[in-house]
């Protein structure tokens, strides 16, 4: 999924101007289960305007929507570019350039496109626009969309509308089309024309963002221009906040060290999962019982504090927010303990320590990337707490290539994994039969139905389908979650009260320009 990431009356004015760029007061559409955008329509009284606002600008990236990786131009590209879509903190979709999205067969879904809508060039906004966006986005070779798309088989259009077909079933297609969208041709261009509230602008080699002065969410009032500061990578970003010369900046790796200089931060729900793989196909991780039972022996919320310094969530389930009424595993050490005993796992010998059938002690090797420090500590603090439950647990630093080929030959316990989930959370690439990061080959038929039926129930069927597949889960307990990274929002000064960033929309929660 993409994310994006300083004074003090600068970063206010820019806050109060450019929070809900293309959404607002929201209502309910049964028809595709995603919110309705709506358009700003009035100036807060607060709002000042500003004389300068700076942002870091990646010399190594473009500002192409699909293509670029930095933090720095994910920012720069949020304020550029408008989405169909753009995922709340519950990661539940909200329309902006859609207008609705209908389904008309199992796997065909019929998009309108808003109308009104004006690109820089000062084009309208097509349908044609739009496939041609999102047939680049889910095929372009360096595309960081592929994945979250490749359940799509075709987009078409005709006359007015889009119509997009699924290689496989999914109701909850709109959470995957937070997609920026360019005007057809220009994706070669230095910045692909986009409908987004500020624009690229060039004067005497100084690049700078403007206002774009049609944009559909009303008139912007906030600064005339935010100046882009060059620099070669995110540590040179980093610097430049703490020295002062930087109004705001994102992190989204949780490796990355504090910014020094940020007196204030922001956490922002992401969708990063960090786990614990297992063998189910060896004794005893064969055993249900057992992968659950070292679940509930981990002390997430210890984990989370101290090895991530806030930037993660404690997870014990694979989706965010969990339903009201699932249990989620969690530092419970008596019930870990008897849910091992079950898989006649226990102290034999009365040593401290536990025992496999036959008397051999039960010890755990959990393999990770070396290269990853924080990784290395996650794994120091779950082998203290099998350790103190009486599991001798040993943890393994190897190299990239020497992880990937014990992992192919299936010669691993357990294993430290990372993986960027779509916000339908779909985990069939993990726990699937025939999942690309299924290591061991793990298949359960009610695992199966579970996936299958949250991926087809309708809207309203979602919440009850989300709670019977995460109930499949905990009895079943294919990984062990851990946490989900948060992106973090750094700046030299306080934000202001109302800043409510989005994972896919950091600048939410202050009131934009006056409308139009």
């Amino acid at each position: 999924m993409k994310r994006k990431r300083t004074i003090a009356a600068l970063l206010t004015g820019m806050m109060l101007l450019l929070l809900t760029a293309g959404c607002g007061d929201r209502q309910e559409d049964s028809g595709s289960g995603a919110a309705e955008s709506g358009q700003a329509v009035g100036q807060a009284a607060h709002v000042k305007a500003v004389d300068s606002f700076v942002l870091a600008y990646n010399e190594n990236d473009g500002l192409n929507p699909y293509a670029c990786t930095s933090p720095e131009n994910e920012l720069l590209v949020q304020l550029c570019f408008e989405r169909l879509f753009v995922l709340d903190k519950s990661f539940q979709p909200q329309k902006v350039l859609c207008s609705s999205l209908e389904q008309t067969d199992s796997r065909e879904y019929t998009l309108t496109v808003r109308s009104g809508v004006k690109f820089h060039s000062g084009q309208q906004l097509t349908p044609e626009d739009v496939v041609f966006s999102l047939n680049n986005a889910r095929l372009r070779e360096d595309s960081t969309y592929q994945k979250q798309l490749a359940c799509i088989s075709s987009v078409k259009y005709s006359g007015d509308e889009v119509h997009i077909r699924l290689y496989r079933e999914n109701t909850n297609l709109a959470a995957l089309l937070d997609v920026p969208i360019m005007r057809k041709g220009t994706d070669e261009d230095t910045c692909p024309d986009g409908t987004g509230p500020y624009q690229l602008a060039a004067s005497e080699g100084v690049s700078t963002l403007i206002p774009f002065e049609q944009w559909s969410g009303g008139r912007i009032g906030f600064c005339k221009a935010i100046t882009l500061k060059p620099v070669s990578d995110s540590a040179g970003a980093a610097n430049l906040l703490g020295s002062g010369e930087l109004s705001l900046l994102m992190r989204t790796d949780a490796e990355s060290a504090p910014v020094q200089g940020a007196k204030y931060n922001v956490g922002v729900p992401g969708t990063r999962m960090h786990y614990l793989g297992i063998n189910c196909d060896l004794e005893p991780y064969d055993s249900a019982d057992v992968r659950a039972g070292l679940a509930y022996l981990l002390n997430r919320k210890s984990i989370v504090q101290s090895c991530f310094a806030g930037r993660a969530d404690a997870a014990g389930l694979p989706m965010i927010p969990v339903p009201q009424g699932v249990e989620q595993p969690d530092n419970n050490r008596e019930k870990g303990l008897e849910l091992l005993r079950d898989a006649d796992i226990f102290d034999r010998n009365e040593d401290g320590y536990l025992d496999i059938r036959g008397g051999r002690p039960f010890e755990i090797e959990i393999i990770y990337n070396e290269k990853y420090s924080t990784k290395g500590a996650v794994l120091q603090q779950c082998a203290k707490s099998l350790d103190e439950a009486g599991i001798k647990t040993t943890v393994t630093p190897l190299s990239f290539e020497d992880c990937q080929s014990r992992l192919r030959r299936e010669a691993f316990q357990l294993y430290y994994g990372e993986y960027e989930m779509t916000a339908d959370f779909d985990l069939s690439s993990l726990i699937s039969t025939n999942g690309e990061r299924n290591f061991s080959g793990y298949y359960d038929k009610d695992m199966e139905t579970a996936i299958r039926a949250l991926a087809s129930c309708r809207p309203e069927e979602r919440e009850k389908a989300q709670t019977e597949y995460l109930s499949t889960f905990v009895e079943q307990m294919p990984i062990i979650p851990l946490a989900f990274e948060r992106t973090t929002i750094a700046s030299a000064e306080k934000l202001p009260d109302q800043f409510d960033p989005w994972p896919d929309h950091i600048f939410h929660g202050i009131e934009t320009g006056s409308a139009s």
